[in-house]
């Protein structure tokens, strides 16, 4: 009688023919198909997907199958390619609703808004880039505005470049050893002048974009503090040059350091909000060479 290869702990022969699959790898691999959708393939067939995750066509057409059954994968009638379905909303809308950082900045945010008139966005790590959780528009018709769930380069960004400056130094080194992109001439791309700065921004206890991922658009990010000092998100306060000037820059930093003491002593920090908590110093831009 043939073994049911499918049972939980049955070990079963991948279909390149090359040793056996584990539980955990049958897992790794599903993972990988749902992770190989992004902004720039948001729609892809079964062999596109196939030569992206490194798996066998068949694999891979089974795994979109059992997705497509359970809504975390939708088909598009008109070319029968395969996108994220809207099961993906439901369990990340349950996810934000059940993170306690989103839970308690919201109300933190939208005030924050409320009181600078620009647009207020929650981020968290993610590898090298920073993913926007929460978003609440400014007031004005010319606004700066991202999309939840999209992910930007932690260098060229204020909260990246704040989240970055309170990681450990070993996982300081791990994104900074990639290539980091240029999207500006502004952008920071030397990887030692960027750990320089870092070590600025962890010590004034904030971090300010001049036009680093997009021309013109100024943004300062703040830390969110976890219990034991770990910053856990990041928010920002962003729009244009022409109306985030040098000397509006330093009531906007103080509002948003207030801001974020409150939302991380809700969270259990009781902590200096920066090490220079009185200063209102900030780093000027850098000049471009």
């Amino acid at each position: 009688m043939a073994q049911d290869v499918s049972a939980p702990g049955i070990r079963k022969r991948s279909d390149r023919g090359e040793g056996v699959v584990t539980g955990n790898q049958a897992v790794r691999r599903a993972i990988a198909v749902l992770k190989a959708f992004s902004d720039d393939a948001p729609e892809m067939g079964v062999t596109e997907v196939s030569r992206k995750v490194n798996l066998h066509k068949s694999t891979v057409y089974r795994l979109l199958s059992a997705f497509e059954g359970e809504g975390l994968i939708g088909k598009s009638p008109e070319n029968g390619k395969y996108r994220l379905g809207p099961e993906l909303i439901v369990l990340g809308e349950q996810v934000l609703r059940h993170t306690d950082v989103h839970r308690v900045a919201l109300p933190f945010l939208r005030d924050m808004a409320d009181r600078t008139g620009e647009t207020v966005d929650l981020e968290v790590l993610s590898g090298g880039n920073v993913v926007t959780i929460e978003e609440i528009a400014g007031k004005h018709v010319v606004a700066a505005a991202g999309a939840i769930g999209m992910p930007w380069a932690a260098h060229a960004t204020s909260t990246g470049k704040v989240l970055l400056a309170f990681q450990p130094p070993e996982k300081q080194r791990q994104i900074l050893v990639r290539t980091l992109k240029k999207f500006t001439p502004r952008t920071i791309t030397d990887a030692k002048v960027l750990a320089r700065d870092l070590i600025k921004i962890r010590e004034q206890g904030y971090a300010v974009s001049y036009g680093e991922l997009e021309d013109h658009l100024i943004a300062i990010g703040l830390p969110i503090r976890s219990r034991n000092g770990d910053a856990i998100a990041a928010v920002s306060i962003s729009g244009p040059d022409t109306r985030l000037t040098p000397d509006k820059l330093p009531g906007l930093i103080r509002i948003g350091l207030d801001t974020c003491s409150k939302i991380s002593a809700r969270l259990g920090y009781h902590g200096p909000a920066s090490l220079r908590a009185a200063q209102s110093k900030f780093l000027a831009p850098r000049a471009i060479v």
